[in-house]
Protein backbone atom coordinates (compact mmCIF):
# COMPACT_ATOMS: atom_id res chain seq x y z
CA UNK A 1 0.00 0.00 0.00
CA UNK A 2 1.35 3.43 -1.01
CA UNK A 3 1.92 5.64 1.80
CA UNK A 4 -1.26 8.22 2.16
CA UNK A 5 -0.84 11.69 1.12
CA UNK A 6 -1.00 13.92 4.59
CA UNK A 7 -4.84 14.52 4.14
CA UNK A 8 -5.79 11.61 2.65
CA UNK A 9 -7.16 9.12 5.43
CA UNK A 10 -7.46 6.43 3.07
CA UNK A 11 -8.01 5.33 -0.40
CA UNK A 12 -9.61 1.59 -1.77
CA UNK A 13 -6.85 -0.36 -3.53
CA UNK A 14 -7.74 -4.21 -5.28
CA UNK A 15 -8.38 -7.50 -3.35
CA UNK A 16 -7.07 -10.79 -4.69
CA UNK A 17 -5.96 -12.73 -1.40
CA UNK A 18 -4.85 -15.28 -3.20
CA UNK A 19 -3.44 -16.68 -6.36
CA UNK A 20 -6.63 -16.77 -8.43
CA UNK A 21 -7.99 -14.44 -11.51
CA UNK A 22 -11.31 -13.64 -10.27
CA UNK A 23 -11.60 -10.66 -7.22
CA UNK A 24 -14.32 -10.42 -4.54
CA UNK A 25 -16.98 -7.36 -4.45
CA UNK A 26 -15.51 -4.46 -2.37
CA UNK A 27 -16.76 -4.22 0.96
CA UNK A 28 -19.57 -2.10 2.08
CA UNK A 29 -23.30 -1.30 0.75
CA UNK A 30 -24.17 -2.36 -2.98
CA UNK A 31 -26.14 0.20 -5.64
CA UNK A 32 -28.94 -1.41 -6.22
CA UNK A 33 -29.88 -3.30 -2.98
CA UNK A 34 -31.84 -1.85 0.48
CA UNK A 35 -29.34 0.96 2.21
CA UNK A 36 -28.31 -0.75 5.55
CA UNK A 37 -30.16 0.25 8.57
CA UNK A 38 -28.62 2.66 11.25
CA UNK A 39 -29.62 4.59 14.16
CA UNK A 40 -27.52 7.76 14.72
CA UNK A 41 -27.67 10.96 16.85
CA UNK A 42 -27.64 14.53 15.48
CA UNK A 43 -24.94 17.02 17.74
CA UNK A 44 -28.62 18.82 18.93
CA UNK A 45 -28.94 15.01 20.39
CA UNK A 46 -31.83 14.05 18.08
CA UNK A 47 -31.96 10.49 17.19
CA UNK A 48 -32.04 9.94 13.12
CA UNK A 49 -32.95 5.86 11.63
CA UNK A 50 -33.50 5.22 8.01
CA UNK A 51 -36.85 4.30 8.56
CA UNK A 52 -37.79 7.93 9.79
CA UNK A 53 -36.70 8.73 6.10
CA UNK A 54 -39.18 6.60 4.55
CA UNK A 55 -40.92 8.13 1.03
CA UNK A 56 -38.07 10.87 0.77
CA UNK A 57 -34.38 10.49 -0.67
CA UNK A 58 -31.75 10.83 1.42
CA UNK A 59 -28.52 12.31 0.90
CA UNK A 60 -25.90 11.32 3.13
CA UNK A 61 -22.13 12.86 3.60
CA UNK A 62 -19.49 11.48 5.24
CA UNK A 63 -17.34 14.15 5.69
CA UNK A 64 -14.37 15.72 7.73
CA UNK A 65 -13.44 19.38 8.62
CA UNK A 66 -9.94 18.33 8.03
CA UNK A 67 -10.33 16.80 4.42
CA UNK A 68 -9.75 19.44 1.55
CA UNK A 69 -11.76 17.93 -0.59
CA UNK A 70 -14.64 17.83 1.66
CA UNK A 71 -14.36 21.87 1.98
CA UNK A 72 -13.96 21.51 -1.91
CA UNK A 73 -18.12 20.40 -2.29
CA UNK A 74 -19.57 22.18 0.55
CA UNK A 75 -20.99 25.13 -0.69
CA UNK A 76 -22.23 22.74 -3.40
CA UNK A 77 -23.81 20.57 -0.68
CA UNK A 78 -25.57 23.62 0.64
CA UNK A 79 -27.01 25.40 -2.26
CA UNK A 80 -28.24 21.64 -3.53
CA UNK A 81 -30.08 20.61 -0.49
CA UNK A 82 -31.77 24.22 -0.17
CA UNK A 83 -32.86 23.89 -4.08
CA UNK A 84 -33.93 20.44 -3.06
CA UNK A 85 -35.40 20.67 0.04
CA UNK A 86 -39.42 21.23 -1.70
CA UNK A 87 -39.15 18.01 -3.54
CA UNK A 88 -38.72 15.63 -0.28
CA UNK A 89 -34.65 15.62 -0.59
CA UNK A 90 -33.16 15.61 2.82
CA UNK A 91 -29.41 15.97 3.60
CA UNK A 92 -27.83 14.27 6.39
CA UNK A 93 -23.95 15.12 7.26
CA UNK A 94 -22.05 12.43 9.19
CA UNK A 95 -18.18 12.78 10.61
CA UNK A 96 -16.47 9.92 12.08
CA UNK A 97 -13.44 11.58 12.82
CA UNK A 98 -14.32 14.06 14.81
CA UNK A 99 -15.75 15.09 17.86
CA UNK A 100 -19.41 17.30 18.32
CA UNK A 101 -17.82 20.48 18.94
CA UNK A 102 -15.64 20.18 16.03
CA UNK A 103 -19.04 19.33 13.74
CA UNK A 104 -20.43 21.74 15.71
CA UNK A 105 -17.95 24.81 14.58
CA UNK A 106 -17.62 24.02 11.18
CA UNK A 107 -21.21 23.94 10.45
CA UNK A 108 -21.33 27.29 12.00
CA UNK A 109 -18.69 28.48 10.25
CA UNK A 110 -19.86 27.03 6.28
CA UNK A 111 -23.83 27.74 7.69
CA UNK A 112 -25.34 24.28 7.25
CA UNK A 113 -28.62 24.18 7.73
CA UNK A 114 -29.36 20.64 7.16
CA UNK A 115 -28.53 17.97 10.65
CA UNK A 116 -25.00 16.82 11.61
CA UNK A 117 -23.78 13.71 13.23
CA UNK A 118 -20.47 13.00 14.81
CA UNK A 119 -20.01 9.08 15.42
CA UNK A 120 -16.67 7.21 15.33
CA UNK A 121 -15.03 5.09 12.71
CA UNK A 122 -15.84 2.10 14.74
CA UNK A 123 -19.37 2.76 15.30
CA UNK A 124 -21.95 0.61 12.91
CA UNK A 125 -22.52 2.85 11.00
CA UNK A 126 -19.30 3.13 9.63
CA UNK A 127 -19.14 -0.42 9.73
CA UNK A 128 -21.79 -1.46 7.79
CA UNK A 129 -21.11 1.58 5.18
CA UNK A 130 -17.81 0.70 4.85
CA UNK A 131 -16.17 4.26 5.62
CA UNK A 132 -12.64 4.54 4.66
CA UNK A 133 -12.88 7.37 1.93
CA UNK A 134 -13.60 11.07 2.64
CA UNK A 135 -16.11 12.67 1.00
CA UNK A 136 -18.07 9.60 0.20
CA UNK A 137 -21.75 10.21 -0.59
CA UNK A 138 -24.66 8.20 -0.13
CA UNK A 139 -27.71 8.72 -2.23
CA UNK A 140 -31.23 6.68 -1.16
CA UNK A 141 -34.13 6.40 -3.07
CA UNK A 142 -37.84 6.72 -1.41
CA UNK A 143 -38.11 3.27 -1.77
CA UNK A 144 -34.67 2.72 1.18
CA UNK A 145 -32.81 1.44 -2.26
CA UNK A 146 -29.07 2.80 -2.58
CA UNK A 147 -29.08 4.64 -5.64
CA UNK A 148 -25.29 6.13 -5.31
CA UNK A 149 -21.95 5.54 -3.69
CA UNK A 150 -19.52 7.94 -4.90
CA UNK A 151 -16.50 8.32 -2.70
CA UNK A 152 -14.58 11.68 -3.47
CA UNK A 153 -15.95 14.91 -3.80
CA UNK A 154 -19.18 15.36 -6.35
CA UNK A 155 -18.09 18.01 -8.47
CA UNK A 156 -19.50 19.77 -10.79
CA UNK A 157 -22.46 19.89 -8.74
CA UNK A 158 -24.51 18.66 -11.88
CA UNK A 159 -23.40 15.07 -11.11
CA UNK A 160 -25.09 15.14 -7.46
CA UNK A 161 -28.13 16.65 -9.14
CA UNK A 162 -28.54 13.88 -11.46
CA UNK A 163 -28.06 11.09 -8.91
CA UNK A 164 -30.72 12.50 -6.84
CA UNK A 165 -33.02 12.67 -9.74
CA UNK A 166 -32.35 9.42 -11.24
CA UNK A 167 -32.90 8.29 -7.65
CA UNK A 168 -36.32 9.81 -7.02
CA UNK A 169 -37.42 8.17 -9.76
CA UNK A 170 -35.78 4.55 -8.41
CA UNK A 171 -32.96 4.62 -10.77
CA UNK A 172 -29.21 4.84 -10.87
CA UNK A 173 -27.36 7.26 -12.84
CA UNK A 174 -24.07 6.86 -14.10
CA UNK A 175 -21.04 8.89 -13.66
CA UNK A 176 -20.28 10.90 -16.41
CA UNK A 177 -16.46 12.18 -16.25
CA UNK A 178 -13.39 12.18 -18.90
CA UNK A 179 -11.28 11.55 -15.95
CA UNK A 180 -13.25 8.77 -15.07
CA UNK A 181 -12.70 7.20 -18.56
CA UNK A 182 -9.10 7.80 -18.47
CA UNK A 183 -8.81 5.85 -15.27
CA UNK A 184 -11.07 3.01 -16.86
CA UNK A 185 -8.31 2.73 -19.60
CA UNK A 186 -5.28 2.53 -17.72
CA UNK A 187 -7.00 -0.09 -15.27
CA UNK A 188 -8.28 -2.51 -18.40
CA UNK A 189 -7.54 -5.45 -17.79
CA UNK A 190 -6.87 -6.49 -21.53
CA UNK A 191 -3.96 -4.16 -21.77
CA UNK A 192 -2.06 -6.49 -19.65
CA UNK A 193 -1.87 -10.17 -21.37
CA UNK A 194 0.17 -11.69 -18.64
CA UNK A 195 0.96 -14.22 -20.85
CA UNK A 196 5.34 -15.60 -22.62
CA UNK A 197 7.85 -16.72 -20.78
CA UNK A 198 8.56 -15.44 -17.34
CA UNK A 199 10.12 -12.09 -18.35
CA UNK A 200 7.31 -11.27 -20.44
CA UNK A 201 4.62 -12.39 -17.37
CA UNK A 202 6.62 -10.26 -14.62
CA UNK A 203 7.06 -7.60 -17.10
CA UNK A 204 3.05 -7.40 -17.74
CA UNK A 205 2.79 -7.49 -13.79
CA UNK A 206 5.48 -4.69 -13.15
CA UNK A 207 3.39 -2.49 -15.85
CA UNK A 208 -0.06 -3.33 -14.08
CA UNK A 209 1.23 -2.79 -10.53
CA UNK A 210 2.91 0.87 -12.02
CA UNK A 211 -0.92 1.48 -13.33
CA UNK A 212 -2.42 0.80 -10.09
CA UNK A 213 0.27 2.86 -8.57
CA UNK A 214 0.07 5.63 -10.86
CA UNK A 215 -4.51 5.56 -10.76
CA UNK A 216 -4.32 6.02 -7.09
CA UNK A 217 -1.53 9.23 -7.11
CA UNK A 218 -3.95 10.77 -10.07
CA UNK A 219 -6.39 10.48 -7.47
CA UNK A 220 -5.08 11.79 -4.34
CA UNK A 221 -3.84 14.62 -7.47
CA UNK A 222 -7.73 15.33 -8.51
CA UNK A 223 -9.51 15.26 -5.08
CA UNK A 224 -8.77 19.03 -5.40
CA UNK A 225 -9.54 19.64 -8.88
CA UNK A 226 -13.03 19.95 -9.33
CA UNK A 227 -13.09 19.65 -12.91
CA UNK A 228 -11.30 15.60 -12.88
CA UNK A 229 -14.73 14.16 -11.14
CA UNK A 230 -14.03 10.51 -10.15
CA UNK A 231 -15.30 7.49 -8.25
CA UNK A 232 -12.56 5.53 -6.07
CA UNK A 233 -15.18 3.00 -5.58
CA UNK A 234 -15.33 2.57 -9.52
CA UNK A 235 -11.72 2.77 -9.31
CA UNK A 236 -10.99 0.59 -6.55
CA UNK A 237 -13.17 -2.07 -8.04
CA UNK A 238 -11.34 -2.09 -11.30
CA UNK A 239 -7.61 -2.22 -9.35
CA UNK A 240 -9.13 -4.83 -7.41
CA UNK A 241 -9.44 -6.69 -10.63
CA UNK A 242 -5.93 -5.95 -12.12
CA UNK A 243 -4.39 -6.97 -8.86
CA UNK A 244 -5.95 -10.25 -8.88
CA UNK A 245 -5.14 -11.37 -12.06
CA UNK A 246 -1.31 -9.50 -11.46
CA UNK A 247 -1.18 -11.84 -8.37
CA UNK A 248 -2.59 -15.12 -10.03
CA UNK A 249 0.14 -14.84 -12.89
CA UNK A 250 3.24 -13.64 -10.51
CA UNK A 251 2.48 -16.39 -7.73
CA UNK A 252 3.94 -19.43 -9.96
CA UNK A 253 7.06 -17.97 -11.35
CA UNK A 254 7.55 -15.70 -7.76
CA UNK A 255 11.85 -15.95 -7.30
CA UNK A 256 14.08 -13.72 -5.31
CA UNK A 257 13.46 -10.97 -3.26
CA UNK A 258 11.93 -8.84 -5.52
CA UNK A 259 9.62 -10.65 -6.98
CA UNK A 260 8.41 -11.73 -3.74
CA UNK A 261 8.27 -8.64 -2.23
CA UNK A 262 6.51 -7.36 -4.68
CA UNK A 263 4.18 -10.06 -4.68
CA UNK A 264 3.68 -10.10 -0.45
CA UNK A 265 3.10 -6.32 -1.32
CA UNK A 266 0.11 -6.68 -3.88
CA UNK A 267 -1.49 -9.62 -1.25
CA UNK A 268 -1.68 -6.72 1.17
CA UNK A 269 -2.91 -4.22 -0.32
CA UNK A 270 -5.54 -7.07 -1.67
CA UNK A 271 -6.26 -7.93 2.03
CA UNK A 272 -6.75 -4.38 3.15
CA UNK A 273 -8.71 -3.61 0.30
CA UNK A 274 -11.43 -6.08 1.88
CA UNK A 275 -10.95 -5.09 5.10
CA UNK A 276 -9.13 -7.79 5.90
CA UNK A 277 -6.16 -6.33 8.16
CA UNK A 278 -4.68 -9.96 9.74
CA UNK A 279 -4.27 -11.09 6.40
CA UNK A 280 -2.81 -7.34 5.42
CA UNK A 281 -0.75 -6.93 8.23
CA UNK A 282 0.76 -10.85 7.75
CA UNK A 283 1.10 -9.89 3.97
CA UNK A 284 3.39 -6.63 4.72
CA UNK A 285 5.50 -8.21 7.22
CA UNK A 286 6.44 -10.70 4.62
CA UNK A 287 7.14 -8.09 1.92
CA UNK A 288 9.25 -6.60 5.22
CA UNK A 289 11.08 -10.00 5.41
CA UNK A 290 12.15 -9.61 1.54
CA UNK A 291 12.58 -5.44 1.30
CA UNK A 292 12.68 -4.47 5.03
CA UNK A 293 12.81 -0.55 4.11
CA UNK A 294 9.92 -1.02 1.48
CA UNK A 295 7.86 2.53 1.95
CA UNK A 296 4.43 1.13 0.84
CA UNK A 297 4.72 -2.37 2.79
CA UNK A 298 5.90 -0.22 6.12
CA UNK A 299 2.99 2.69 5.62
CA UNK A 300 0.51 -0.58 4.60
CA UNK A 301 2.23 -2.41 7.38
CA UNK A 302 1.40 0.92 10.18
CA UNK A 303 -2.54 1.31 8.54
CA UNK A 304 -2.82 -2.05 9.10
CA UNK A 305 -2.08 -2.50 12.71
CA UNK A 306 -3.90 0.83 13.21
CA UNK A 307 -7.25 -0.35 12.09
CA UNK A 308 -6.22 -3.89 14.70
CA UNK A 309 -6.09 -1.49 16.87
CA UNK A 310 -2.71 -1.93 17.81
CA UNK A 311 -1.57 1.61 18.78
CA UNK A 312 1.88 0.62 20.37
CA UNK A 313 2.99 -1.49 17.02
CA UNK A 314 1.70 1.78 14.87
CA UNK A 315 4.34 3.92 17.45
CA UNK A 316 7.07 1.12 16.41
CA UNK A 317 6.17 0.93 12.33
CA UNK A 318 5.90 4.93 12.49
CA UNK A 319 9.73 5.19 14.14
CA UNK A 320 10.86 2.99 11.28
CA UNK A 321 9.74 5.16 8.52
CA UNK A 322 10.61 7.61 10.15
CA UNK A 323 14.48 6.20 10.40
CA UNK A 324 13.74 5.36 6.65
CA UNK A 325 12.29 8.55 4.97
CA UNK A 326 12.24 11.53 7.86
CA UNK A 327 10.16 13.72 6.22
CA UNK A 328 7.90 16.19 8.14
CA UNK A 329 4.37 14.02 7.20
CA UNK A 330 6.26 11.36 8.63
CA UNK A 331 6.79 12.73 11.82
CA UNK A 332 3.56 14.33 12.36
CA UNK A 333 2.32 10.64 12.25
CA UNK A 334 4.53 9.37 14.38
CA UNK A 335 3.05 12.10 16.66
CA UNK A 336 -0.03 11.18 16.13
CA UNK A 337 0.47 7.45 17.31
CA UNK A 338 2.25 8.83 20.27
CA UNK A 339 -0.16 11.12 21.83
CA UNK A 340 -2.64 8.47 21.82
CA UNK A 341 -0.95 6.10 23.38
CA UNK A 342 -0.16 8.62 26.10
CA UNK A 343 3.59 9.78 25.29
CA UNK A 344 2.91 13.22 25.08
CA UNK A 345 6.67 13.51 25.06
CA UNK A 346 7.42 11.72 22.49
CA UNK A 347 4.71 13.50 20.78
CA UNK A 348 5.55 16.53 21.16
CA UNK A 349 8.89 16.04 20.55
CA UNK A 350 7.81 14.41 17.19
CA UNK A 351 5.73 17.43 15.87
CA UNK A 352 8.93 19.89 17.08
CA UNK A 353 10.82 18.09 14.64
CA UNK A 354 8.27 17.83 12.33
CA UNK A 355 7.98 21.86 12.30
CA UNK A 356 12.14 21.76 11.71
CA UNK A 357 11.25 19.54 8.26
CA UNK A 358 8.33 21.64 7.35
CA UNK A 359 9.77 24.36 5.27
CA UNK A 360 7.05 26.11 3.30
CA UNK A 361 4.17 27.86 5.15
CA UNK A 362 1.02 25.29 3.96
CA UNK A 363 3.42 22.50 4.97
CA UNK A 364 3.47 24.54 9.03
CA UNK A 365 0.21 24.94 9.01
CA UNK A 366 -0.95 21.63 8.42
CA UNK A 367 2.02 20.19 10.55
CA UNK A 368 0.70 22.39 13.30
CA UNK A 369 -2.79 21.79 12.92
CA UNK A 370 -2.42 18.07 13.95
CA UNK A 371 -0.24 19.17 16.61
CA UNK A 372 -3.61 21.11 17.70
CA UNK A 373 -5.49 18.29 17.56
CA UNK A 374 -3.66 15.74 19.36
CA UNK A 375 -3.40 18.63 22.22
CA UNK A 376 -6.67 18.63 22.09
CA UNK A 377 -7.72 15.35 22.24
CA UNK A 378 -4.62 14.01 24.66
CA UNK A 379 -2.68 16.62 25.71
CA UNK A 380 -3.97 20.02 27.45
CA UNK A 381 -5.89 23.08 26.19
CA UNK A 382 -3.32 25.54 26.72
CA UNK A 383 -1.15 24.04 24.22
CA UNK A 384 -3.39 23.06 22.00
CA UNK A 385 -4.52 26.65 21.59
CA UNK A 386 -0.99 27.31 21.44
CA UNK A 387 -0.54 24.99 18.10
CA UNK A 388 -3.35 26.42 16.59
CA UNK A 389 -2.21 29.65 17.07
CA UNK A 390 0.81 28.65 15.15
CA UNK A 391 -1.07 26.99 12.17
CA UNK A 392 -3.14 30.44 11.33
CA UNK A 393 0.04 32.56 11.52
CA UNK A 394 1.23 30.03 8.69
CA UNK A 395 -1.85 29.84 7.05
CA UNK A 396 -1.82 33.72 6.75
CA UNK A 397 1.65 33.13 4.89
CA UNK A 398 0.01 31.15 2.35
CA UNK A 399 -0.49 33.17 -1.17
CA UNK A 400 -4.14 34.24 -1.02
CA UNK A 401 -4.46 32.85 -4.62
CA UNK A 402 -3.37 29.31 -3.33
CA UNK A 403 -6.58 27.23 -2.00
CA UNK A 404 -4.67 26.39 0.75
CA UNK A 405 -4.63 29.78 2.60
CA UNK A 406 -8.43 29.74 2.83
CA UNK A 407 -8.63 25.85 3.84
CA UNK A 408 -5.56 26.35 6.96
CA UNK A 409 -7.22 29.63 8.26
CA UNK A 410 -10.92 28.33 8.54
CA UNK A 411 -9.46 25.04 9.81
CA UNK A 412 -7.22 26.64 12.48
CA UNK A 413 -10.05 29.41 13.41
CA UNK A 414 -12.66 26.46 13.73
CA UNK A 415 -10.22 24.53 16.14
CA UNK A 416 -10.15 27.60 18.46
CA UNK A 417 -13.99 27.67 18.50
CA UNK A 418 -14.53 24.28 19.31
CA UNK A 419 -11.95 24.30 22.01
CA UNK A 420 -14.20 27.00 23.39
CA UNK A 421 -17.43 25.20 22.71
CA UNK A 422 -15.71 21.68 24.02
CA UNK A 423 -15.19 23.58 27.16
CA UNK A 424 -18.73 25.04 28.29
CA UNK A 425 -19.36 27.37 26.20
CA UNK A 426 -18.01 29.86 27.98
CA UNK A 427 -17.80 33.05 25.80
CA UNK A 428 -14.73 33.25 23.45
CA UNK A 429 -13.98 35.20 20.17
CA UNK A 430 -11.72 33.96 17.39
CA UNK A 431 -11.04 36.66 14.38
CA UNK A 432 -9.44 35.45 11.27
CA UNK A 433 -8.94 36.91 7.85
CA UNK A 434 -12.38 36.39 5.69
CA UNK A 435 -12.30 33.63 3.29
CA UNK A 436 -14.66 32.74 0.60
CA UNK A 437 -17.42 35.08 -1.00
CA UNK A 438 -18.37 38.41 0.57
CA UNK A 439 -21.84 38.74 1.95
CA UNK A 440 -24.27 40.68 0.44
CA UNK A 441 -23.23 44.24 1.24
CA UNK A 442 -20.31 43.76 1.81
CA UNK A 443 -17.62 47.08 0.23
CA UNK A 444 -14.84 45.80 -1.82
CA UNK A 445 -12.32 48.45 -0.13
CA UNK A 446 -12.77 47.26 3.32
CA UNK A 447 -10.55 44.48 5.25
CA UNK A 448 -12.69 41.67 5.96
CA UNK A 449 -12.33 39.09 8.84
CA UNK A 450 -14.75 36.58 9.94
CA UNK A 451 -15.62 36.88 13.85
CA UNK A 452 -16.95 34.19 15.60
CA UNK A 453 -18.46 34.28 18.97
CA UNK A 454 -19.37 31.46 21.18
CA UNK A 455 -21.55 32.15 24.39
CA UNK A 456 -24.04 30.14 26.17
CA UNK A 457 -27.13 29.67 23.93
CA UNK A 458 -29.78 32.62 24.64
CA UNK A 459 -27.69 34.96 25.66
CA UNK A 460 -26.53 38.27 24.84
CA UNK A 461 -23.37 39.43 24.13
CA UNK A 462 -22.37 43.42 23.39
CA UNK A 463 -19.41 43.37 20.91
CA UNK A 464 -17.82 46.84 20.68
CA UNK A 465 -14.18 47.69 18.57
CA UNK A 466 -11.57 49.82 19.79
CA UNK A 467 -8.59 50.83 19.12
CA UNK A 468 -8.32 51.92 15.12
CA UNK A 469 -7.07 54.93 14.30
CA UNK A 470 -9.10 58.11 14.25
CA UNK A 471 -11.16 58.23 10.99
CA UNK A 472 -11.33 54.55 10.49
CA UNK A 473 -14.61 52.66 10.86
CA UNK A 474 -14.92 49.42 12.38
CA UNK A 475 -18.35 47.34 11.03
CA UNK A 476 -20.47 44.43 12.58
CA UNK A 477 -22.37 42.65 10.32
CA UNK A 478 -25.09 40.06 10.97
CA UNK A 479 -28.03 38.97 10.16
CA UNK A 480 -28.51 41.21 7.22
CA UNK A 481 -28.03 44.29 9.38
CA UNK A 482 -24.46 46.31 10.08
CA UNK A 483 -23.25 48.39 13.27
CA UNK A 484 -21.02 50.95 12.86
CA UNK A 485 -18.42 50.09 16.21
CA UNK A 486 -20.94 48.43 17.97
CA UNK A 487 -23.22 45.98 18.21
CA UNK A 488 -25.63 43.18 20.54
CA UNK A 489 -25.53 39.56 19.23
CA UNK A 490 -28.32 36.99 20.74
CA UNK A 491 -26.72 33.72 20.65
CA UNK A 492 -28.55 31.10 18.88
CA UNK A 493 -29.14 27.65 20.30
CA UNK A 494 -25.92 25.83 19.12
CA UNK A 495 -23.97 28.56 21.14
CA UNK A 496 -21.89 29.99 17.93
CA UNK A 497 -22.15 33.04 15.82
CA UNK A 498 -20.51 33.85 12.95
CA UNK A 499 -20.15 37.95 11.96
CA UNK A 500 -18.23 39.76 9.24
CA UNK A 501 -16.45 42.48 10.46
CA UNK A 502 -15.04 44.90 8.34
CA UNK A 503 -12.34 47.96 9.01
CA UNK A 504 -12.84 50.91 6.67
CA UNK A 505 -8.99 52.74 6.61
CA UNK A 506 -9.96 56.35 5.61
CA UNK A 507 -5.84 57.57 6.25
CA UNK A 508 -2.42 55.59 5.36
CA UNK A 509 -0.63 53.88 7.72
CA UNK A 510 2.69 52.68 6.73
CA UNK A 511 2.86 49.89 9.67
CA UNK A 512 0.18 47.54 10.90
CA UNK A 513 -2.46 48.90 12.95
CA UNK A 514 -3.69 47.38 16.21
CA UNK A 515 -8.00 46.62 16.58
CA UNK A 516 -9.24 45.15 19.62
CA UNK A 517 -12.87 43.51 19.88
CA UNK A 518 -14.17 42.71 23.28
CA UNK A 519 -17.54 40.86 24.60
CA UNK A 520 -19.35 41.94 27.42
CA UNK A 521 -22.32 41.21 29.50
CA UNK A 522 -24.09 42.80 32.02
CA UNK A 523 -21.60 45.89 31.62
CA UNK A 524 -18.46 43.39 32.13
CA UNK A 525 -15.96 42.33 29.87
CA UNK A 526 -16.22 38.54 28.98
CA UNK A 527 -13.70 37.93 26.11
CA UNK A 528 -11.15 39.84 23.68
CA UNK A 529 -9.20 39.36 21.03
CA UNK A 530 -6.91 41.27 18.98
CA UNK A 531 -5.24 41.56 15.21
CA UNK A 532 -3.19 43.52 13.32
CA UNK A 533 -4.59 45.29 10.60
CA UNK A 534 -2.28 45.25 7.32
CA UNK A 535 -3.81 48.23 5.05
Amino acid sequence: MKRLVPWLLAFVVGLGVVPSASADPLPGPVVGRPAPAFTLTTIDGKTVRLADFAGKTLVINVWGSWCPPCRLETPDLIAEAKADAAQGVVFLGVDTTETASVVRAFSAAKEIRYAQVATTATSAFARDYDIRNYPTTFVIGPDGVLRARHADNVLPRAQLHAYIAAAQRGRTAPLVSAFQAQLDAMLDPARYPFTGDPAAVRADVAKAADAIDKASDLQDEAMIDASRDHDLIKTGEEQQTLRSAAIAALAPIASGDADLALLARLRGDAAAASGDWRGADAAYADALAHAPNDAGALGGRAYAASELGDDARVVEIDRRIVEVAPTYAALVSLGRAQAKTGDLAGARASFERARTLAKTPASLAWTNLYDGRSEAQYGDRAEARAAFERAASAASAIPAGDQRHSWYVEQAQEAMVALAVAHGGAPALSLAPWTGADLPGSIASTIKYRLVVVGEPGSTLVLAAKGLPARWIASFCSDRTCAPFRTEVRMPSDGVKIVEFQVVPFTAHASPVGVRIDASSGGRTVATVAASVHV
